[in-house]
């Protein structure tokens, strides 16, 4: 992984951002570390009037993931995928809302 030479510290700029402040986001998968990744799955919402006012309320309080783990050595999803690992989970949510 590059080093940012600069470390963020002065006002030049060096060869690129890069080097300025050292963001590089990692997309490799380390052998045998566990990486955990965190993605924001939006429920549906409809708006429903109650009292008078219209409020946003989930369409659905169930909802099925299906998750696949594809590689791609070199390519496109349509040429040659390989699905690593696929499941499928319900996630549901309180509707109390507590």
């Amino acid at each position: 992984m590059p080093v940012p030479q600069q470390l963020a510290r002065g006002d030049r700029m060096g060869r690129g951002p890069y080097e300025k402040s050292g963001l590089i986001e990692d997309t490799g998968l380390p052998p045998g570390k566990l990486v955990k990744e965190r993605f924001e799955i939006f429920y549906p919402l409809e708006e429903v009037e109650v009292n008078g006012k219209t409020v946003e309320k989930p369409a659905a309080y169930d909802l099925d993931v299906e998750v696949k783990l594809t590689y791609l050595p070199f390519g496109t999803p349509n040429s040659d995928p390989f699905v690593w690992k696929e499941f499928t989970k319900t996630v549901s949510i309180s509707q109390s809302g507590k």
